[in-house]
């Protein structure tokens, strides 16, 4: 992974926290099954996130070795925002709760310009709940 990638994570209500899509990566390719993150839905939507209208996590992710290098550490920021369901466009039949909550996230090989990114992540998660 040399460009960062970036994912939205969704509630479910029924299954969690879930990985619904994946920017940045071809076709068919899931990093996070790729490199074992079956963590990485829960470190992006935190317990708690209901709480505030915008919040956000930071962790890190181990990247398993391969061909291309040996294991290393992959770096992570969410902003993850909520919003009241009643006010979605277009409510799908599984939206069984009063609020949607979705995290954008962005995994880098490196953390050094995640406050820049934060400020930035913010904006690009407004635009998306925007679309309501």
């Amino acid at each position: 992974m040399g460009s960062p990638v970036v994912c939205v994570v969704g509630f479910h209500h029924a299954r969690g926290p879930e990985i619904e899509n994946w920017f940045g990566v071809e076709d068919g390719v899931d990093p996070a099954t790729d490199h074992e993150w079956s963590s990485l839905p829960f470190m992006a939507l935190s317990d708690g996130a209901h709480a505030s209208t915008e919040d956000f996590s930071y962790f890190t992710l181990r990247r398993r070795s391969s061909s291309k290098g040996p294991a290393t550490s992959a770096f992570g920021i969410s902003c993850t925002r909520q919003m009241d369901a009643s006010q979605l466009l277009n409510r799908p039949a599984e939206v069984t709760r009063s609020t949607v909550q979705k995290a954008v996230v962005v995994i880098a090989n490196s953390p050094q310009l995640f406050g820049h990114l934060r400020e930035k992540l913010s904006m690009v998660t407004g635009a998306w709940f925007a679309q309501r």
